[in-house]
Formats: structure tokens, sequence, C-alpha cells
């Protein structure tokens, strides 16, 4: 405890201010974690928000530098987390009890940069069967500019 303890002072002291806005979101989401307000903490650590409907999936994150890249942008396998979790999400709950679905197979198609605040997926099935069950998820701004489009399947497995 010592040393994970000396090496936060140690961050702390050579944090700038964007360092240290991220690093007390992450905190503040993974204590939501600990108290049960997120399932995973790849969750937690995006803020995402979740909602599923009995047609459609979304999942919201914030478009904060936490998530982006060298070029100050989304990072696209972030925007791939967020798809995926929003087409998994809407697969799963059409499962039976005791069953779950598992991604076989994700394709995505980058169209343009997300630059609004706020980064949301939303998720529709397009087939399913008894095994499989195809799912396509799509990041649209507020603005109507149409980020990315992806296409997943995903395979009905016992829990």
């Amino acid at each position: 405890m010592k040393q994970l303890t000396e090496k936060f002072q140690h961050i702390l002291s050579n944090s700038t201010e964007e360092d240290l806005a991220v690093l007390s979101d992450f905190i503040d989401n993974f204590e939501k974690k600990q108290q049960g307000k997120f399932t995973t903490y790849l969750s937690a650590s995006l803020n995402m928000k979740r909602e599923t409907m009995e047609d459609a999936s979304t999942v919201t994150i914030p478009n904060t530098s936490y998530i982006q890249n060298n070029m100050a942008i989304p990072h696209g396998g972030i925007l791939a987390v967020l798809l995926d979790t929003a087409m998994g999400s809407l697969a799963n709950s059409k499962c039976l009890p005791g069953f779950g679905a598992v991604t076989t197979n994700l394709t995505i198609h980058y169209l343009t940069v997300a630059d609004e605040a706020a980064i949301q997926a939303v998720a529709r099935i397009v087939r399913q069967g008894r095994h499989t069950i195809v799912v396509e998820g799509n990041i649209v701004q507020q603005d109507g500019t149409h980020v990315a489009t992806a296409i997943g399947s995903f395979f009905i497995v016992p829990k």
C-alpha cells in the first residue's frame, strides 16, 4: 500500500491541469464501479451510459482527452469498443435466460472524426436466429454527421 501511495503522490506532483482533470474523472468513476453503478472497469473508465430498449441499444461516452489519440481525436479503438458494447448489449438482451451473446465478427467503417462533446452508438438487430444474431451499429452526432457504421455477428452461448 505504501508503494502505491508513493507512486500516486509522485504522479500528482508531476501532473498538469489536464492530467488532474482526467485523473479526477477516472477516480470518480472507479468509485462508482465500487458502488455497483458500473458493471465493469472498462465501462467505468469510459464513463459509459447505457440504455437498452426493445428494438435498440444506445451507449454514450464523453469525448474527452482520455479517449483521444496523439492527433487529439477520438481513438478508433475506443469507437470500436463503443459500437461493440452497444451492439453486444442489444444482442445479449435478446438471449434466453442462462445464455449470452459474444462477438464473433465486427466490421467497422470510420467515416469522419467525432467532434462533439458526447459520442453515442446506436445498435439495431438486422437478423436474429437460434444461434447467431446480426446487429448494425452507428455513431451519428447530434448535428447529423455520420461518424462510423458497423455490422457484427454475435454467437449465442451458455453462460
